[in-house]
Protein backbone atom coordinates (compact mmCIF):
# COMPACT_ATOMS: atom_id res chain seq x y z
CA UNK A 1 0.00 0.00 0.00
CA UNK A 2 1.50 3.41 -1.04
CA UNK A 3 1.36 5.99 1.88
CA UNK A 4 -0.75 7.91 0.28
CA UNK A 5 -3.61 5.70 0.07
CA UNK A 6 -5.82 4.97 3.44
CA UNK A 7 -7.36 1.91 4.40
CA UNK A 8 -11.72 1.54 3.90
CA UNK A 9 -12.38 1.31 7.63
CA UNK A 10 -15.85 1.45 9.10
CA UNK A 11 -17.00 4.82 11.04
CA UNK A 12 -17.46 4.18 14.38
CA UNK A 13 -20.82 5.02 15.89
CA UNK A 14 -22.95 3.99 12.92
CA UNK A 15 -24.73 0.47 12.43
CA UNK A 16 -26.54 -0.30 9.49
CA UNK A 17 -28.79 -2.89 9.88
CA UNK A 18 -30.55 -5.17 6.83
CA UNK A 19 -33.45 -7.00 7.71
CA UNK A 20 -35.37 -9.28 5.45
CA UNK A 21 -39.44 -8.11 5.91
CA UNK A 22 -42.08 -10.46 5.78
CA UNK A 23 -42.63 -13.11 2.77
CA UNK A 24 -45.42 -10.66 1.19
CA UNK A 25 -43.80 -7.41 0.83
CA UNK A 26 -40.34 -9.51 -0.60
CA UNK A 27 -42.59 -10.85 -3.23
CA UNK A 28 -44.82 -7.62 -3.78
CA UNK A 29 -40.90 -6.54 -4.40
CA UNK A 30 -39.83 -8.41 -6.70
CA UNK A 31 -42.57 -9.13 -8.62
CA UNK A 32 -42.89 -4.90 -9.21
CA UNK A 33 -39.27 -5.44 -10.22
CA UNK A 34 -39.93 -7.63 -12.76
CA UNK A 35 -43.08 -5.65 -14.10
CA UNK A 36 -41.08 -2.61 -14.75
CA UNK A 37 -38.15 -4.49 -16.25
CA UNK A 38 -40.99 -5.97 -18.77
CA UNK A 39 -42.56 -3.07 -19.44
CA UNK A 40 -39.39 -1.57 -20.49
CA UNK A 41 -38.04 0.43 -17.64
CA UNK A 42 -34.00 0.30 -16.68
CA UNK A 43 -32.66 -2.37 -14.14
CA UNK A 44 -31.00 0.11 -12.57
CA UNK A 45 -34.21 1.87 -11.78
CA UNK A 46 -36.09 -1.02 -10.73
CA UNK A 47 -33.81 -3.11 -8.55
CA UNK A 48 -33.24 -0.54 -6.31
CA UNK A 49 -36.39 -0.29 -5.73
CA UNK A 50 -37.12 -3.52 -5.32
CA UNK A 51 -34.10 -4.23 -2.98
CA UNK A 52 -35.81 -1.04 -0.35
CA UNK A 53 -39.39 -2.33 -0.61
CA UNK A 54 -38.24 -6.20 0.26
CA UNK A 55 -35.74 -5.24 3.21
CA UNK A 56 -35.90 -2.68 5.71
CA UNK A 57 -32.94 -0.64 6.59
CA UNK A 58 -32.24 0.60 9.86
CA UNK A 59 -29.48 3.45 10.55
CA UNK A 60 -28.16 3.81 14.12
CA UNK A 61 -26.13 5.70 15.94
CA UNK A 62 -23.74 4.09 18.69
Amino acid sequence: MHPSEKPMVPRHGLRIDLILRELPLGLIGLGGAALAVRVGAEPVAALPLAFLVSVRVRLHRI
